[in-house]
């Protein structure tokens, strides 16, 4: 048997519950619901079994393992894995670069692309002369399709659903990860993703879809556009939605503009291109029907390792504290990488959810990554608790654009935002002021605001981008 079938062998040996869930709940409580003892060797045995087909295969990770005086039997656990150095994206870029098209961190070769090859997916972030970019297997597809199943069955996705799938059909990973998952689970699927927001409207008054998959930018947009065709998101099919490209549950002003436009509960299932393609990342009923406003975020932990670390020492935080995420993949042929540095800004709890999964999650979700963190007159900020903030006043729209400037050696700080469909025109220059004070209120800093009529900003189906930085840092 060959290293790879011994890897893809061992991934196999872990599958638990594969065509349908074990109970209404949970996909799979052998895996999801067991103690974290056992979790644990699970864990360690696919550590083991990714570093040594990572050594064998991968010219890139047994260089970096070399470097760091590793041999081929030093890494045989979660406890060894420190040892491995942490992966950053531009390692990637450079590898890339010097070897286009793939690179020689996978340890995925052109022969065994040929035979089993899937896909090719791209980050959104790439260059134009060395896009990053990805190749998956037959093998990797049937893994995502269940782990998504297991995710989407936990946040209450069911037989007897039809989804609407909205995502762009391209080389993201968002949008083939649901659809074979949902696949998997036999749930029918209206592919939205080549179809204009009038075809989706039209798909979801016709077709009557109940699960409605976007991202949380997006989700605002078609039900405003429903609204101004006079129809309500909230009396139409769809009791449930799926969120992901940026943060949508784990932000409470978000998220309640979008139920509250709907009448449906949004969830959000997190990944990444390079190392968490199906879902690392969801939320679960019990998670986004809390009344707190706190919406943790599952880890997908017999798949994955999640580590958070100090940003500058990379050293391991104690649970609770914040620090960068780490994630290991444990399961895919073409990228079974350790120590990717994903960089979002999170903290971790290992007490069971009262769901009955055990596996870790992320306190408050997953609200952006480190090197999105601002500061602004002193004080940090992640773009989310900006979002949270600017979207909690009732009076303004969805769409907003915040700028920052430094001038006469201070931070200014410049909301252009939309009013509320129907809210009054009238003596705008009183209602700027009344929001740049309760702005002011609640994060300490004072926001020049600008009030626009609804339509004005663009809007978007993908990532959305609403903070611009544009202070000289030459100054």
């Amino acid at each position: 048997m060959s290293d790879r079938e011994q890897w893809c062998e061992l991934v196999r040996k872990h599958v638990h519950d594969w065509n349908t869930p074990a109970t209404a709940k949970i996909w799979s409580p052998a895996l999801e619901a067991l103690p974290r003892e056992q979790l644990r060797r699970i864990q360690d045995e696919k550590v083991a079994g990714a570093y040594t087909y990572l050594w064998n295969r991968s010219t890139f990770y047994r260089q970096k393992f070399e470097q760091a005086g590793l041999g081929p039997d030093s890494v045989r656990s979660v406890e060894d894995l420190p040892r491995v150095p942490v992966t950053l994206r531009d390692e990637w870029l450079v590898d890339q670069q010097k070897n286009p098209p793939w690179g020689t961190f996978s340890p995925l070769r052109q022969e065994d692309w040929l035979e089993r090859g899937w896909m090719m997916f791209s980050t959104s972030g790439t260059t134009a002369a060395h896009p990053r970019s990805f190749r998956h297997t037959n093998f990797d597809r049937e893994m995502w399709a269940w782990h998504g199943s297991r995710a989407l069955h936990a946040m209450g996705v069911r037989r007897g659903d039809i989804a609407i799938n909205c995502f762009s059909y391209g080389t993201s990973v968002a949008f083939w990860g649901l659809h074979y998952a949902l696949n998997h689970m036999g749930i029918p699927v209206i592919s939205g993703g080549g179809a204009n927001t009038e075809r989706r409207i039209l798909f979801i008054e016709t077709y009557k879809p109940t699960v409605l998959l976007c991202t949380p930018s997006y989700a605002l947009y078609l039900g405003r556009q429903m609204q101004e065709q006079g129809k309500s998101p909230k009396d139409s099919s769809i009791r449930l939605l799926v969120c992901a490209g940026e943060p949508g549950a784990c932000v409470p002003a978000t998220k309640q503009r979008i139920e509250e436009l709907w009448g449906a509960r949004i969830n959000d299932d997190f990944g990444c291109t390079e190392v968490a393609m199906s879902p690392f990342g969801y939320t679960c009923e019990y998670q986004v029907n809390r009344e707190d406003g706190r919406v943790d975020t599952h880890f997908m932990e017999d798949a994955y390792v999640p580590e958070v670390l100090d940003p500058e020492t990379f050293k391991p935080v104690p649970d609770g504290q914040r620090g960068v995420l780490v994630v290991s993949n444990l399961f895919s042929e073409a990228q079974p990488i350790l120590r990717y540095v994903m960089g979002d800004w999170v903290s971790l709890t290992r007490e069971a959810c009262p769901c009955g999964r055990t596996h870790a999650r992320a306190i408050g979700g997953l609200a952006g990554r480190y090197d999105q963190l601002i500061k602004i007159r002193g004080l940090a900020f992640l773009p989310a608790l900006l979002e949270d903030s600017i979207r909690s006043q009732q009076e303004i729209g969805d769409e907003f654009k915040l700028e920052i400037t430094h001038v006469n050696d201070m931070d200014e700080i410049l909301l252009t935002t939309e009013l509320h469909p129907g809210a009054s025109m009238d003596d705008l220059e009183a209602q700027e002021q009344r929001l740049s004070r309760k702005l002011k209120g609640s994060l300490g800093i004072v926001v020049d605001v600008k009030l626009v009529p609804p339509g004005t900003l663009p809007r978007t189906e993908f990532k959305a981008k609403r903070l611009f930085d544009l202070r000289d840092r030459r100054q």
